[in-house]
């Protein structure tokens, strides 16, 4: 079961440049996770909006485009990411990450959302 999902926009970096310049983030927890502690089972999706850089427009279809195993491979050597998400109350929250294959990967590419595995801080 999920609990406490949040929806807000933001935009993605990579070494300091901007990569995304509106990004829709979704941030869950997931109760279903057990053995976890609570901020194990944080959960993080980003859907890239507009203005995608080239270099990151390739990776996405890359991973769009492989299933499985091939997918996951892809998704080993991708860079991280970092997105900045604007808090509603003012704040930043800075989520840093490696994009995982999509779920679901039918309609555009601006649609489909990518599962954000974040690193270890």
């Amino acid at each position: 079961m999920i609990f406490e999902s949040r929806y807000a926009w933001g935009r993605a970096y990579r070494d300091g440049a901007l990569v995304c310049g509106r990004v829709h983030v979704t941030i869950g927890r997931d109760s279903d996770r057990l053995g976890r502690m609570p901020h194990e089972r944080r959960y993080v999706t980003a859907c890239f909006r507009e203005r995608v850089d080239g270099e990151l427009r390739a990776e996405l279809v890359a991973l769009v485009r492989r299933r499985g195993a091939a997918a996951r491979r892809v998704a080993e050597t991708l860079s991280p990411v970092e997105i900045v998400v604007d808090d509603p109350d003012g704040g930043r929250q800075h989520i840093v990450g490696r994009l995982q294959p999509p779920e679901l990967r039918c309609g555009d590419l601006c649609d489909i959302a990518f599962a954000v595995r974040e690193l270890a801080s």
